[in-house]
């Protein structure tokens, strides 16, 4: 059966429970975004060219293993936000020793006020569950709002070809340049794509755009 927009939690509670739903529900590696090493992620955080002491945050991180891989390169500052308490605690059990380098928080990305700014912004499978444009609005607005002048974003989506479902609601697929124009104001540059292997043997295709916020020099012009 194919998901509508009818099947979507419509308010803030309506995700969380939702997200809870689904992370309480499964095992670690029997969801379709599982990734053991997040190469593409990874590549384009390398790609900003920031040092191991700037603030990156991962927005919907669920169980990702981004946060660790950023620890074990020696990043100091990192952050995770995600709707689940579930996912957090497992990731948090994951990282015992190395807690104090990473932040967690159960949070809505639609509502963020960490009352910070991030260097890197990364997300990986959020922006396409966001159907309705005021969705789409309010993630800028929280985008906009944890990252200054010369800030970079990493969004990662489903592709052109992707699925156009994904646990059990419907998302939007883009190519690069469609998500790059989703973000007016940002500088697209770079992009790239992942044909995502899921733990049991289908391929996803993913877009994914670098981002960079002008600074402040470049914005007056």
């Amino acid at each position: 059966m194919t998901a509508t927009e009818n099947d979507r939690p419509e308010d803030a509670s309506a995700r969380l429970s939702f997200w809870e739903d689904v992370h309480g529900g499964k095992d670690v590696d029997s969801v379709s975004w599982w990734q053991s090493v997040p190469s593409l992620s990874l590549d384009l955080v390398d790609r900003t060219g920031v040092t191991h002491d700037a603030g990156v945050i991962d927005v919907g991180a669920g169980w990702s293993t981004l946060v660790d891989h950023l620890v074990e390169r020696g990043f100091t500052d990192v952050s995770a936000i995600d709707l689940s308490e579930t996912a957090l605690q497992t990731v948090r059990d994951r990282l015992s020793p190395s807690e104090e380098t990473v932040t967690l928080t159960v949070a809505d990305v639609l509502s963020l006020d960490l009352r910070r700014t991030f260097e890197v912004w990364h997300d990986r499978a959020v922006f396409h569950f966001l159907t309705k444009e005021d969705e789409r609005e309010d993630y800028r607005a929280s985008l906009d709002r944890h990252t200054g002048p010369g800030a970079w974003a990493v969004i990662t989506t489903f592709g052109p070809a992707g699925p156009t479902t994904c646990s059990g609601l419907p998302a939007v697929r883009y190519t690069h340049e469609a998500l790059a124009a989703e973000f007016p104001g940002w500088e697209l540059v770079d992009t790239a794509g992942d044909d995502h292997q899921t733990p049991w043997g289908t391929v996803q295709q993913f877009a994914a755009v670098l981002l960079r916020k002008p600074d402040e020099g470049t914005a007056r012009r």
